[in-house]
């Protein structure tokens, strides 16, 4: 059960974090100031207000990246990633700010701060932060099918040994008889597993039956979260051992320490996930400073082309259905959410999406920018943070989610994305339901090498605006 003290350690934890790291960074500044800087040219003055300067960056950037919070343990490689992120750009202020003030000698050399600086930061973060995060960090969300023994005890266990996993609840499989005493609530039955996911997105889905004894029962628990694209933990058969330990991992999943085999609904590749994420981070960020003079223009743009805020932040429904905040240039008058009602019977698209050639509700500018698909720019945000990555399926708004099929639920196994092969084969031309069945060829042909082809395929198409509306 988690305790007050675990639900108020996360914020603490991330003002500990960001506390140590303003610490060690103003300890840096200082140690090589008065290291490599002649008694001469050492003005205090310099000194801090570079500090200042380099410690508002650092701060600035890591939330935006959310290095400081309670979200999941991210893989060591973009922890490592995201430290080098900061204490480059911050070398790269210290090494523009030399270049610029009259007295670059009066400021801390770039090579010690650098190597000293990321040294202690990354031991920081990887020795103190991350066991402390993995220990008290926010929670996985867990299912529990079944309410039998095993169910039962599957949720003791988990509570007491796993705090960052809680229970939402048990979903009762056939033919079980309900107890009168559950110490979880009982959300539903299996023939509405795929409404509950809709209500309440969860990280895993623990099948706590004996499958040999309950073959069928077992079988369409597992059909069901395959169909969906939920990943689900069966129980490891009752046997003990000795000394014998598994060579490899399960075919289907890895062998955790809570007695269960996990299974996952697509190709478990750590490594180009891994790569997938860095190159997500990189590219996002050239993105960003490369198109800096075109997005502030469209910003003026929008800003004066009509009234309203200049980006337009909606709630798109990500991975395992969980909601995110979704960024784009405004492309529409301010009320054009008010006005959608009265264009239903005008939409153009089959299936829960809402498209029309000529919406009225587009802004000429909006127009323009909306063809090349510039009014998506912003997105490169979200995937610099981690809600996107560059290649997925787009992410849907909750309304269209609610609508759909069971079968098309299985594109929330993955994170969204700014393209996909939906983008790159004619958009707003093709069904919806061919569209779904896009992105599910996606998900289970997934690889670095195709998003990388699909990365260079949509240049093509977003310059000349083929599909788009």
């Amino acid at each position: 059960m988690t305790t007050a003290r675990d639900r108020l350690l996360p914020g603490n934890l991330a003002r500990l974090h960001l506390l140590t790291d303003m610490v060690l960074l103003w300890g840096v500044i200082t140690l090589v100031a008065f290291r490599h800087i002649a008694p001469s040219h050492l003005a205090t003055g310099d000194w801090v207000s570079m500090g200042l300067i380099l410690s508002g960056a650092w701060a600035l950037i890591g939330m935006v990246l959310r290095h400081y919070g309670d979200g999941p343990v991210r893989p060591l490689v973009e922890d490592v990633a995201v430290v080098s992120l900061l204490v480059g750009v911050c070398s790269l202020i210290l090494a523009a700010t030399r270049l610029l003030v009259p007295n670059p000698a009066a400021l801390p050399p770039i090579e010690p701060f650098l190597l000293l600086a990321w040294t202690l930061a990354v031991l920081v973060r990887t020795a103190v932060f991350r066991p402390i995060q993995r220990r008290h960090g926010c929670e996985d969300e867990i299912l529990v099918l079944g309410v039998g023994p095993l169910a039962r005890a599957t949720a003791r266990s988990l509570a007491i040994s796993s705090p960052r996993r809680r229970i939402i609840g048990h979903v009762a499989l056939p033919g079980e008889r309900i107890p009168s005493r559950l110490r979880r609530p009982l959300v539903g039955r299996i023939e509405n597993l795929e409404q509950i996911l809709h209500a309440r997105p969860v990280a895993e889905v623990f099948i706590a039956i004996d499958p040999c004894r309950q073959p069928e029962e077992a079988q369409i628990a597992i059909g069901k979260c395959e169909r969906v694209g939920m990943p689900f933990a069966l129980p490891i058969p009752p046997l003990r051992f000795q000394r014998a330990r598994p060579i490899e991992p399960a075919v289907g999943g890895p062998i955790a320490l809570d007695g269960y085999v996990h299974f996952s609904p697509t190709a478990i590749k750590p490594y180009q996930m891994s790569l997938k994420r860095l190159l997500d981070m990189g590219l996002s960020l050239l993105g960003l400073l490369a198109l800096l003079p075109l997005l502030a223009t469209v910003a003026v743009g929008v800003k004066l082309s009509s009234p309203g805020p200049v980006f337009f932040a909606q709630e798109r429904v990500g991975m395992h259905g969980r909601r995110f905040g979704m960024l784009k240039f405004r492309s529409m008058y301010a009320d054009a959410e008010a006005r959608r009602q009265a264009l239903e019977s005008m939409n153009e698209q089959e299936g829960p999406v809402f498209k029309i050639k000529n919406d009225p509700r587009i802004t000429p500018l909006g127009r323009v920018i909306r063809k090349y698909s510039i009014d998506e720019l912003p997105q490169l945000i979200n995937v610099f943070r981690g809600d996107m990555s560059l290649v997925g399926p787009r992410p849907p708004l909750p309304a269209e989610v609610e609508r759909y099929q069971p079968w098309q639920l299985r594109r929330l196994s993955v994170k969204p994305g700014l393209t996909c092969i939906w983008q790159v084969s004619g958009r707003n031309d093709i069904g919806f339901d061919d569209w779904m069945l896009l992105d599910m060829r996606y998900i289970d042909n997934w690889g670095l090498g195709s998003d990388l082809g699909l990365i260079l395929r949509t240049i093509p198409v977003v310059v000349t605006g083929k599909g788009a509306s």
